[in-house]
């Protein structure tokens, strides 16, 4: 017998690759042999190592048999259309396998190994491909009964395993495979979402009647269904299932496997994956094209002059604050979308409810610690920002990481309460658009491009990045959000970052004076409806006195003083109260940040032993080098370069400001240089 690896076509030569077929005890039988043409093309040609011949035996096992044999009956079999999408497949942890032949191989295939299993076929993303699927599954279904899944192949079903459309190549070339998928980065979590969407293959659908008109895209399952779009032309329905009012994105897997559902309780039969996709992308065209613009809300929302907060239960009831009071609804408007992390608020109780009941859950060092901890709560239920961001610091158990989950879940859960710190601007931005609020544990330090973006995310401002698989397109996001961040350091060292939070610095807990955390969390989800009600009755509150608020002093975030200044009355707090914290706690941010900044210690004591100096930036760093060298040698602590000096020194100016120190940027001489001015 000729060895496989010896294996050499007397006219083709020797193949690029080998795939070997054996049978289910391990006897290699067939060898498919793979060679290329050139410019990506490529054949295939089998030998036979039972006959010793350049042919294919009539009968043919499947490919990787012995691993489809030994799997467990249970586990699922996945059929690709090639040996090198097996193989791939294979590489994640799947049972995969083939047949050898191309699209017509499955008919000399022996399928008896398939028998009873739970088979999902993955086609190529081509007409001979969608063949294959459908002609392999009508063999199943006849042989043994069985009515596997077909993977969809489309653009649509394609493009929403990422996190957005618009951030998948448009359109999947065609052959695109199981392979290319891997290739590109797919991993498990996409492939099984893939997976999720596979349909049965229709093996006796119903004829259409004669004359029968196309089929509409409304039924009575899915009740006064409107297609409409946002602002960024994302498609969405909205529509009455079960009494209740639900939106949702037309592109997103949840509203394809609502609609096979329709359809199939509606005539019986399971659609293809073919026809749910035209249905797909013809509501998507109609919601674009021929639709309403309306803005889409993620947990709080507006609607007129109220505030609307979604309880993310499967009722679909929310919370519409105003003036007069809040009451539970359940109304089509405003629209909400539901990020796949969120997770439900309880039903707020009014008996009983009082905002002091937060006091056991929250791990506040003083008085006004509380009061920061809940104005920054009620800050989340503002309608429009701005939110300061939320900064816990403290040691090891000071319990950061809980009294950020129990803020969170009492605005806005997650079934990620908090998560690690994103790597760049880009996953800040998809952070932002799957939750309201947000919460980062365990910081080590926020690096500079990352705390200008925060900045960003708490006062407002647009994030651009091109488009995942673009050279050209931007994607837009333009919102903000409250942020939560926690760590042992002092984090908000920056000085525009400092001037944005709330930074508090959490006590040690004892270790006698720990709870457990089942007993913890039992008694927080008992008290959470009455703290959520308190709540709630202090942002009605604050709708009502906000307009006859004035502020003795207008700190940075004034809106943000303002809006929980006037729901004092309703928290119970003295007049005056929260501005009062708030203003000595930006008071010691600022220290904080100033005494972060090498540059402002060393101008600090610049001033104090000169009085007054001049000169240009360059002439600045010099002078401030040479005296201070302890303070300007580190290479992470003060500017190496002129341009990045600058910036320093207009971030640090109101800090050294409110120190009696004068920053002016004035052009002198004739040549009309740029100097600086500091004096005492």
């Amino acid at each position: 017998m000729t060895g496989i690896a010896e294996l050499h076509h007397p006219k083709a030569g020797a193949p690029s690759a080998r795939h070997v077929y054996c049978h289910a005890d391990g006897t290699a039988v067939l060898v498919a042999c793979r060679f290329e043409k050139g410019a990506g093309d490529k054949f295939f040609i089998p030998y036979d190592l039972v006959a010793n011949d350049w042919r294919a035996p009539d009968t043919r096992p499947l490919y990787r048999l012995d691993e489809v044999a030994g799997a467990d009956a249970a586990r699922l079999v996945i059929v690709t259309e090639g040996e090198k999408c097996a193989d791939a497949l294979a590489g994640l942890g799947y049972v995969a396998t083939t047949t050898f032949g191309g699209a017509n191989g499955w008919r000399k295939a022996e399928l008896a190994p398939l028998d009873g299993r739970n088979v999902i076929l993955w086609p190529d993303k081509d007409e001979p491909g969608q063949k294959y699927a459908e002609g392999l599954a009508a063999t199943l279904h006849e042989r043994f009964g069985a009515l596997p899944r077909i993977i969809p192949t489309s653009d649509l079903a394609l493009r929403s395993i990422r996190a957005a459309n618009d951030d998948a190549p448009a359109p999947y070339p065609k052959g695109w495979d199981a392979a290319d998928a891997v290739a590109e980065g797919w991993g498990v979590r996409e492939i099984n979402t893939l997976i999720e969407l596979a349909q049965p293959y229709p093996s006796d659908p119903p004829p259409a009647p004669d004359g029968a008109a196309a089929e509409e895209d409304t039924t009575p399952l899915l009740d006064a269904l409107e297609l409409w779009h946002t602002p960024d032309k994302t498609a969405y329905a909205t529509f009455r299932l079960g009494g209740r009012w639900q939106t949702m994105e037309i592109g997103k897997a949840p509203f394809r496997h609502l609609l096979a559902y329709e359809r199939f309780t509606t005539t019986g039969k399971t659609p293809s994956g073919a026809k749910l996709d035209d249905t797909l992308r013809r509501m998507s065209g109609k919601a674009r094209f021929e639709g309403p613009e309306r803005p889409v809300f993620t947990r709080l929302g507006t609607y007129g002059d109220a505030i609307v907060l979604d309880l993310g239960g499967a009722d679909h009831a929310a919370v519409r604050i105003t003036p007069e009071g809040w009451q539970v609804v359940q109304a089509k408007e405003p629209r909400f979308r539901r990020p796949p992390a969120l997770a439900s608020l309880p039903e707020p109780i009014r008996a009983g409810a009082d905002i002091n009941l937060l006091r056991d859950f929250v791990n506040a060092g003083s008085e006004a610690d509380f009061r920061l901890m809940v104005g920054w709560l009620l800050g989340t239920l503002h309608r429009r920002g701005p939110y300061p961001l939320l900064v816990l610091s403290g040691e090891q158990g000071s319990a950061k990481s809980t009294t950020s989950t129990v803020l969170r879940s009492l605005v806005d859960p997650s079934t990620l309460a908090v998560r690690s710190f994103p790597g760049d601007e880009r996953d800040l931005v998809i952070a932002a658009q799957g939750a309201h609020v947000l919460a980062f544990d365990n910081l080590s330090r926020i690096k500079p491009s990352m705390a200008d973006a925060l900045c960003r995310m708490a006062t407002g401002g647009g994030f651009a990045t091109r488009k995942l698989h673009s050279d050209a397109d931007e994607a837009i996001f333009d919102a903000v959000r409250p942020c939560i961040l926690n760590g042992i350091p002092d984090l908000a060292e920056r000085a525009d970052l400092a001037d944005r939070a709330i930074a508090l610095t959490l006590p040690s807990i004892a270790e006698d004076a720990r709870a457990y955390e089942d007993d913890f969390w039992a008694r927080f989800d008992a008290a959470r409806p009455r703290i959520l009600a308190a709540l709630l009755d202090a942002a009605s509150a604050a709708l009502a006195n906000r307009d006859s608020v004035t502020l003795p002093r207008r700190p940075r975030m004034a809106d943000f003083a303002r809006w929980v200044t006037a729901a004092e009355p309703a928290l119970g707090w003295p007049p005056g109260a929260f501005l009062d914290a708030y203003t000595a706690n930006k008071r010691e941010a600022e220290d904080t940040a100033l005494d972060a900044s090498a540059a402002a210690t060393a101008i600090l004591t610049l001033i104090r032993e000169d009085g007054e100096w001049s000169g240009t930036a360059t002439e600045l760093m010099t002078t401030l080098r040479r005296r201070f060298p302890t303070l300007s040698d580190p290479a992470d602590g003060f500017p190496r370069k002129v341009n990045g000096f600058g910036a320093e020194l207009r971030r640090i100016a109101p800090l050294l400001a409110r120190r009696g120190v004068t920053v002016d940027h004035r052009r002198d001489g004739h040549d009309r240089a740029r100097v600086i001015m500091l004096s005492g």
